[in-house]
């Protein structure tokens, strides 16, 4: 993802170079052609400058500086006098057109590396040769500026867009590719036309790892008796128009919804973590809670035990029936089998709560809830000025947060219910059951003791069996209940876990990486793009340009063809540049 948003910031960047660059009206506007010859190892020995100045105007004298030398009119008979670097040219409402030479440094260097069979050699070396050859032309940009960026200064370079061909036969080449660029071959002959943008990597701090821009152009072919012609180089500055900044507007946008989307993503981290704190206070609660119940289940059990042991004991026994001591020890443990504690009570209410947790709205309350939280917001003002995405994201946030408080209030509510009904209701049953029948099936056992037969007593005694044997058999229902309601709690507390580890890795991994990466990178990469448009809009002459006027520059650049000289020592060929009037007459033909 990250390599695909730069790809777009600086596709938008090269796009631009195709479109004509629009520039405002001034006394007059300064075109500069500037051409350099190189020889075959990338050195310049030549430049001349060709100039047009447009007459918008239509005045009758233009008032120019240079600091070209040997210049002359190349379209007109239009005279000038010069002081210095001051050219006073007597227009005559025209535009001027005229030529100089220049002994200035290009603001692109150019290095030229030639290989043969993967072994550098010289170009005259090449020449005639036949293998795989590679030709290497690097290009340097010079335009260096320390730029201030958030109070920091930064380096960067003027953008400048390079753009090199040359035409190679077909008939001792093949296999012909060109980095960054196109082949075109029309079965005779293969044009090779590639692109660099010398220093643009270092000025948006691109990684290459992410997307590697180019410095370089490599020209490479199988060849047999290698020669090759010129190699030409198209330089201009311009390589992002004013419309081409309407992009960024998109980023402001873009940065402040991320900061709420971080925001947000981070209040979610919180609640999955605090709902992993409750439902771990759950799972502690239950287990504690089934604890309780077993031990009132296993005292139910030995109780149960107790008496029918004593029954077994009155039917052998053909003495005396129970004594009184043994009357109180039953009366006392069904007492203290009724005494719930306040932990027990506690336990018991909690369960009550926990099996009415689950309670839901009804799919018509929740309908209802909806329809007045969409009502309520149709009223608002702010809400209907949103934008109907938004619109949306509020209205579906509103309902589920309104439906989720109903849900909350419901819950509680049974929750205080189902807790007060629990615990008197488990108080009132063990007193009735086992306080209530044991003791007034003991009192009475004793008090018949005396006058009925052992027949009786054994019967009473049978009774109170089938009591505590109803005792034992709820206490034990209550159990498994607190057993699945433990292992639901477990289960519960598990998932939450699970929830909010999903919920933390997705923020961390995910949403802070995407913040980070578009606060980080992608604002200062669209910052440094904004910075290097005003570096071309500031690199607009070669020459010399007065304050007052507007000026465009471009560069072409040839370099020496690598052929067999019939002359060995005219090895350097001049710089011709046509007239006006004959690049008419050629266009005419």
């Amino acid at each position: 993802m990250k390599s695909k948003i730069k790809t777009k910031i600086i596709s938008c960047a090269l796009l631009s170079t195709m479109c004509s660059y629009t520039l405002p009206v001034f006394a007059f506007t300064k075109e500069e052609t500037v051409y350099s010859k190189l020889d075959s190892e990338g050195k310049t020995y030549q430049t001349l400058v060709s100039t047009h100045l447009e007459n918008k105007e239509k005045s009758e004298e233009i008032h120019d500086i240079t600091d070209l030398f040997n210049i002359k009119n190349t379209n007109g008979e239009e005279e000038f006098t010069q002081e210095g670097n001051s050219l006073i040219w007597k227009a005559d409402k025209k535009d001027i057109y005229y030529q100089g030479e220049s002994q200035k440094e290009l603001p692109i260097e150019c290095k030229m590396k030639y290989e043969l069979d993967g072994k550098e050699v010289k170009a005259e070396e090449i020449l005639g040769k036949s293998g795989h050859v590679k030709i290497t032309i690097q290009y340097r940009n010079k335009e260096e500026h320390l730029v201030n960026m958030n109070g920091q200064n930064q380096k960067m370079y003027t953008p400048f867009v390079v753009v090199a061909g040359t035409i190679l036969q077909n008939d001792n080449n093949k296999n012909i590719e060109i980095s960054s660029g196109k082949i075109i071959n029309d079965g005779s002959k293969s044009i090779a036309v590639g692109i660099a943008l010398p220093g643009l990597q270092e000025s948006l701090k691109v990684n290459p790892s992410d997307i590697e821009i180019p410095n370089n152009i490599e020209i490479t072919m199988d060849t047999e008796n290698f020669e090759c012609g010129n190699i030409i180089t198209f330089v201009t500055p311009k390589v992002l128009e004013e419309e081409d900044l309407s992009i960024f507007n998109q980023f402001h946008k873009m940065y402040e919804q991320v900061n709420t989307l971080e925001t947000a993503s981070n209040q979610i981290q919180e609640g999955s973590q605090s709902l992993v704190d409750g439902t771990k206070q759950l799972a502690s609660g239950t287990k504690e809670l089934k604890e309780g119940t077993d031990t009132a289940y296993q005292g139910a059990k030995q109780i149960k035990a107790e008496v029918a042991k004593a029954t077994k004991q009155l039917v052998n026994d053909k003495s005396e029936a129970l004594d009184q001591t043994t009357l109180n020890a039953i009366g006392e443990k069904a007492k203290q089998v009724a005494n719930l504690s306040d932990t027990q009570k506690a336990q018991i209410g909690n369960q009550a709560v926990s099996q009415v947790a689950e309670l839901t709205l009804t799919q018509a309350q929740k309908q209802q809830i909806a329809a007045n939280v969409k009502a309520g917001l149709e009223a608002n003002a702010n809400y209907k000025a949103l934008p109907a995405e938004q619109q949306a994201m509020v209205l579906q946030f509103s309902q589920n947060s309104a439906i989720a408080a109903a849900q909350t209030t419901a819950q509680e509510t049974a929750k205080k219910v189902a807790n007060q009904t629990a615990r008197q209701v488990a108080q009132q049953t063990a007193i009735q059951v086992a306080a209530t029948t044991a003791q007034s099936v003991a009192k009475e056992v004793a008090n018949q003791v005396k006058t009925t037969a052992q027949n009786q007593v054994i019967t009473q005694m049978n009774t109170l069996g089938e009591g505590l044997n109803q005792l034992t058999n709820g206490l034990g229902s209550l159990n498994k209940g607190t057993n699945a309601l433990q292992n639901g709690a477990n289960e519960l507390n598990q998932g939450a876990n699970t929830l909010a580890q999903g919920i933390r890795s997705f923020n961390e991994e995910g949403i802070k990486k995407i913040c980070n990466f578009i606060n980080g990178d992608i604002k200062e990469t669209s910052e440094r793009v904004e910075k290097l448009t005003e570096l071309s809009k500031e690199y607009n002459h070669f020459t010399m340009l007065n304050g007052d006027n507007s000026g465009n520059v471009k560069f072409i650049m040839i370099i020496d063809a690598i052929k067999k000289q019939e002359n060995k020592e005219e090895t350097k060929e001049p710089v011709i540049l046509p007239t006006e009037k004959e690049k008419i007459e050629k266009s005419l033909k």
